[in-house]
């Protein structure tokens, strides 16, 4: 495996957050400000999630919240009026800014956790019955881990309280009721995030190669560009195809071209670092985003590639590849970048195939840089 191409202070300082953005878009997923590609799936569920909730909330609580205070329920009144105003403050910002306020798992939750304590302690079961409604909204409002802690916390509190509050039996059933309400809620959000996680690998994944496809394209190249330009090391790209393709696939069918395309696709991903990434754009056609990598060790890993792609079909069915290598120019947007690593690619094409080919060499052999 290729795992040093550069010595210098700020290459070292890059090649942790190089490799940690490359394994979050590898199909970690975490929050939207760290992918503009990936993250947004999960972070557009829960902000419309919490919409809806803070809006029910919203207009089934504050009936209730005025009718505390004009019944002289001055604490539960107080308390649910501010749960209510939270609520609108949630709506506002989810619909304007689509952002989560920090206020949903420190203060509204907390708040509404107090909430039904004094509202069980006071009402008994009617005031438990607030409880169910609450487990699951934590669960559609909060993470994973968020929505654990706070309905650990409410069933804490309210079911001791309940004890306290209503006959024995009756608070035996308020706890059993809560938790099994409680662990249902969770399983089912389990289940669900399960199936985000691997609906967001699928729509990012290319279903035979297991490599990334265009869907992370733009969004990774962009994300490329501006950590290379705050960081001043370079980034390069290498677009490869496979020479003749249509002839295997014509000569020995589909299903051999397929385990060709899936053999290249494990060569090129054993061969790079777990820094870089490698994609699929479709067909036969391949891309390698080198990070910490500049123009002469570029071709170098390209080389490498391509030899290595030579050497390991040649048990099965000999193929080769052509490879147009770019590293990143200053105040290069990314589809100029991608355009001109698919330039030096028709040129290495054009030259014969099974070589490598970057702005040097196409100039040396007097090509369109």
């Amino acid at each position: 495996m290729i795992e040093s191409r550069n010595s210098s202070p700020q290459t070292k300082r890059l090649l942790s957050s190089a490799q940690q953005a490359a394994r979050f878009l590898r199909g970690r997923f975490p929050h939207l400000e760290n992918s503009p590609a990936v993250g947004r799936i999960e972070h557009n569920y829960r902000a419309q999630t919490n919409l809806g909730v803070a809006l029910a909330g919203l207009f089934i609580l504050a009936p209730f919240s005025l009718n505390h205070i004009v019944q002289g329920r001055y604490v539960l009144g107080c308390v649910s009026l501010w749960i209510v105003m939270l609520l609108a403050y949630n709506a506002w910002s989810i619909r304007h800014k689509m952002v989560i306020p920090w206020t949903t798992p420190f203060v509204l939750s907390p708040a509404i956790v107090l909430f039904l304590a004094t509202s069980v302690k006071l009402q008994g079961v009617v005031g438990a019955f607030w409880s169910y409604p609450a487990i699951i909204a934590f669960y559609f409002m909060l993470k994973e881990r968020h929505a654990h802690v706070l309905n650990g916390l409410l069933l804490a509190i309210v079911i001791p309280v309940a004890f306290f509050s209503v006959p024995t039996p009756l608070a035996m059933r308020i706890a059993a009721t809560l938790s099994t309400v409680s662990i249902f809620s969770a399983l089912s959000l389990r289940v669900i995030n399960v199936q985000q996680e691997n609906l967001g690998k699928m729509a990012v994944t290319d279903p035979m190669t297991g490599l990334h496809n265009r869907a992370l394209l733009e969004a990774t190249l962009v994300q490329s560009i501006e950590r290379a330009h705050r960081s001043q090391v370079p980034v390069s790209l290498l677009v490869i195809d496979l020479d003749h393709f249509k002839v295997v696939n014509d000569t020995f069918g589909h299903a051999t071209g397929d385990r060709i395309l899936i053999k290249v696709a494990e060569t090129l991903k054993g061969r790079l670092r777990r820094s870089d990434m490698v994609f699929r754009l479709g067909g036969e056609e391949f891309m390698a985003l080198l990070y910490n990598t500049g123009g002469t060790a570029a071709c170098a890993v390209a080389e490498e590639l391509r030899r290595s792609v030579s050497e390991t079909t040649k048990a099965t069915q000999h193929v080769t590849i052509s490879v147009g290598s770019a590293t990143l120019r200053h105040n290069e947007t990314w589809n100029q970048w991608l355009k001109r690593a698919d330039d030096y690619l028709y040129h290495a094409k054009g030259f014969g195939r099974d070589q490598v080919v970057s702005e040097e060499s196409a100039l040396v052999a007097g090509g369109k840089p």
